[in-house]
């Protein structure tokens, strides 16, 4: 009988992290930037965004809690963390000035109250995710932005 309620309760706990895995869908960075995003002129006055561009795959992620690793460019840098940076998936597109395509990387912003903890290594992101041109004053500012639960380096690295 022993056994069996072990074997019970291991199910469940599985179960359970099973669940709370599957809450965040994978994304990989191959998906977000495999097609041409150009942005408009900067020094045309009338510069819109560029419509239907996005393929619908990757708008079909808009609103959904996902995951995805990258290295990140702190944009507020405290000695408690980072509540907001960018995220890319190469370290070489960070601190080395490889041009980032608009496509190549996600405006992270930890959750009210939550700080990262900055490092150099690669980051696992967990949040929810938003797809789309956001725009100030006429120009395009990002294409993804990700409002984050969590931001750690994964286990063994």
């Amino acid at each position: 009988m022993r056994t069996l309620q072990t074997a019970v309760v291991f199910v469940v706990m599985t179960a359970a992290a099973l669940a709370a895995a599957a809450a965040y869908q994978p994304v990989a960075f191959s998906a977000l930037s495999n097609y041409e995003y150009e942005l408009p002129d900067p020094l045309e006055p009338s510069s819109k965004a560029p419509t239907n561009v996005i393929p619908a795959s990757v708008k079909a992620l808009n609103g959904k809690m996902i995951e995805i690793e990258g290295f990140m460019l702190p944009l507020d840098l405290t000695p408690e963390g980072v509540s907001v940076f960018m995220l890319n998936a190469s370290l070489d597109l960070c601190y080395f000035g490889a041009p980032v395509r608009m496509n190549e990387w996600v405006l992270v912003k930890m959750k009210a109250g939550t700080r990262a903890k900055f490092t150099h290594l690669a980051t696992k992101v967990k949040g929810r995710f938003e797809v789309g041109e956001e725009m100030r004053n006429g120009r395009v500012t990002s294409l993804y932005r990700l409002v984050a639960d969590v931001a750690e380096v994964e286990d063994g690295r």
